[in-house]
């Protein structure tokens, strides 16, 4: 292998060559876990007067050494390697808390015990070297209050544990592995001994601050540490009949892209056509891994069938509209952002806790997006044809039966999150981040889709129906209203119909502009390109770009 190639596959072993994206979520989980220590620091600094410690013998003996300032302020930078070198997600959200926890706790000490060092024993030597001038500006900014315990010592462990326990690897440690996980622990040591010799802490904050790291740590651990509540987590249907019914009629409906009459060659597609129906695709492929990850969260034999089965039936309707593309000399496009931010969102879910949010989720999403888009794409003038007619027929047979499960999967959840069980139950479903995630993808992916196939003759219109039918169901369905999701699904309903309202409106004063807004969702496409790259595709197991559609940054 050359030096390059060398470095290439070190930068992919420390986890340094990721999608640009990847390193944006690292940095802002490196700013959030920063932000909330210094709120918890600067809320410290409105406790009453200090108090000081009698200096032992040990902090006596203790020289000052000023080169040391170096090592003592080495965390922020030590943080920010640490956050870009996190695996994972979920490693991700315990370092965050094991932070926030270290400056929480040392915040209470120092509300109700402040202290204070007594730096005017130990002046600074005369002197223009760097250590000097460092420490110098360190006194300046950083007053010698709040000593017990070290919030300096306890991020350093907090750290270094978290980072200690991803660097370890999943097979046999060779001297390498232990190095690495050695390495963290020993600066954390360093921090620890530096401020003592910078004398900015009494020797037994050190201790103390080592304590605080640690049981934040152990606490963050345990509470990232996986579903306390995996059997609410996951589905198994308490009545599999209606399941087993319909998984019936959906094995006898199985059909193949082989059986659509397509023609060998397909007349051209307008430009705007193909990057909407390349759009429509990657929704279907979203739809898949939906039921991909149902299907792993299932416990009953039926429900794991029928939703392989329509992960099946998606995959086929993404492959029949690239069979489309295909035949009528159009390339496959690289996602845009709505659609990359949602495919990138399955690194972080989990059938064990996301499964009752994936499930509430779908019907709105199918409905939404599939419902809205495959009647307007059946009637546009340039895929007019029977095949086209017999392709749509079988895709939409598909939606119904998977509409139909969702509505059984959904009611059933109601029924089971009642009760104080249920109720805590729920309050996880309610703070699951992913909610957030998804919501902040909906609207691009809206955009993507509707801006192009509204400049493409959609009428806005169509979509109150389904909007209707949604904001009711619960009339059909009274489970459904002591639902705890069902509440944030509603008010996404009527953020969706006040959008759809408005762009009718708009419409009809001339006032859309709808090619401004298929010119943003260009730029968006290529700041998602340039975020994701080629490796989101890989990660999903979806085919790869045309060369000439490669993204600007690769994987």
């Amino acid at each position: 292998m050359s030096g390059g190639g060398r470095l290439v596959a070190l930068a992919e072993a420390v986890g340094l060559r990721r999608p640009l994206f990847d390193h944006l979520k690292r940095l802002m989980g490196f700013t959030l876990s920063g932000l909330a220590v210094l709120y918890f620091y600067g809320l410290s600094k409105l406790a009453g007067p200090p108090s000081l410690l009698p200096l032992t013998t040990l902090d006596l003996a203790i020289p000052l050494l000023p080169w040391t300032v170096w090592i003592y302020g080495s965390g922020t930078k030590a943080a920010l390697l640490g956050w870009m070198l996190v695996p994972d997600a979920r490693a991700g959200r315990r370092l965050f808390w094991t932070l926030a926890l270290c400056a929480a706790a040392t915040s209470l000490a120092f509300t109700f015990w402040p202290t204070t060092y007594p730096r005017d024993l130990y002046p600074l030597p005369v002197g223009t070297n760097a250590s000097l001038v460092e420490l110098a500006d360190l006194r300046d900014t950083d007053s010698p209050t709040n000593c017990f315990p070290s919030l300096h010592v306890a991020l350093a462990w907090g750290l270094a544990l978290n980072w200690a326990g991803w660097s370890r690897p999943r097979g046999a440690p060779t001297q390498v592995s232990r190095a690495l996980a050695a390495l963290p622990i020993l600066w954390a040591a360093a921090v620890s001994v530096c401020t003592l010799t910078t004398k900015q802490h009494y020797v037994v904050d050190v201790p103390a601050g080592m304590l605080v790291g640690l049981g934040a740590f152990l606490l963050a651990r345990r509470a990232v540490a996986g579903p306390p509540l995996a059997a609410d987590g996951r589905l198994h249907l308490e009545d599999p009949r209606a399941v087993e019914a319909l998984l019936a009629r959906v094995r006898a409906h199985q059909w193949r892209l082989a059986d659509v009459p397509w023609p060998d060659t397909l007349p051209p597609l307008p430009p705007l056509l193909a990057r909407l129906l390349n759009e429509v695709i990657y929704v279907e492929e979203i739809a898949r891994l939906n039921f991909e990850l149902l299907r792993d969260a299932s416990d009953t034999p039926a429900l794991r069938e029928i939703y392989d089965l329509f992960a099946t039936e998606e995959r086929r309707h993404a492959d029949g509209l690239r069979l489309l593309l295909a035949r009528s000399g159009a390339a496959l496009q690289a996602p845009g952002l709505g659609n990359s931010l949602v495919l990138d969102q399955f690194d972080e879910l989990s059938p064990d806790v996301d499964a009752a949010l994936v499930a509430v989720s779908t019907p709105v999403f199918e409905t939404f997006l599939d419902a809205g888009t495959i009647p307007f794409l059946r009637a546009h003038p340039a895929l007019c044809s029977p095949a086209f007619d017999a392709f749509v027929d079988r895709v939409c047979a598909d939606e119904a039966a998977h509409l139909a499960l969702n509505w059984i999967v959904v009611r059933d959840l109601a029924r089971r999150y009642t009760g104080a069980r249920g109720a805590w139950a729920s309050l996880r479903l309610l703070t699951n981040p992913n909610i957030l995630r998804g919501m902040g993808a909906v609207p691009w992916m809206s955009l993507e889709v509707y801006a192009v196939a509204h400049r493409l003759g959609y009428d806005f219109a169509t979509l109150l129906p389904p909007f209707g039918r949604l904001w009711r169901l619960h009339e059909r369905f009274p489970e459904l209203a002591r639902f705890s999701l069902w509440w944030p699904y509603r008010l996404f309903v009527v953020v969706g119909w006040v959008a759809t309202i408005t762009c009718m409106a708009l419409a009809r004063t001339g006032l859309l502009f709808a090619g401004v807004w298929v010119l943003v969702t260009r730029v968006t496409g290529l700041v998602a390109r340039v975020l994701f790259g080629d490796a989101l595709l890989r990660r999903r197991g979806l085919p790869p770009l045309p060369a000439r559609a490669l993204p600007v940054r690769p994987g």
